[in-house]
């Protein structure tokens, strides 16, 4: 089942050539996590601060099935 991983600003640069346009697709061989998937494809999650799974709010223990669109957004410093 396809999966799909879009990353936001600085999490771009733990994957070399990230089209943002496109994001990251992969097949999901068996039902898995957020922090699993983060890990498969280099990311920290301590980098992370929010995560969408179809445009709803979840967390690193969301078990994924397939055919979800994943976006993760680091935490954004202000002054």
């Amino acid at each position: 089942m396809p999966l799909k991983v879009f990353l936001s600003s600085s999490l771009r640069k733990y994957v070399s050539q990230y089209n943002p346009v496109e994001g990251i697709e992969f097949e999901l061989e068996d039902k898995s996590t957020v922090a699993e998937i983060c890990r498969k494809i280099n990311v920290p999650v301590e980098q992370i601060k929010v995560i969408m799974v179809n445009g709803r709010n979840a967390e690193f223990d969301f078990v994924l099935k397939g055919n979800e669109r994943i976006g993760l957004f680091p935490s954004i410093g202000g002054g």
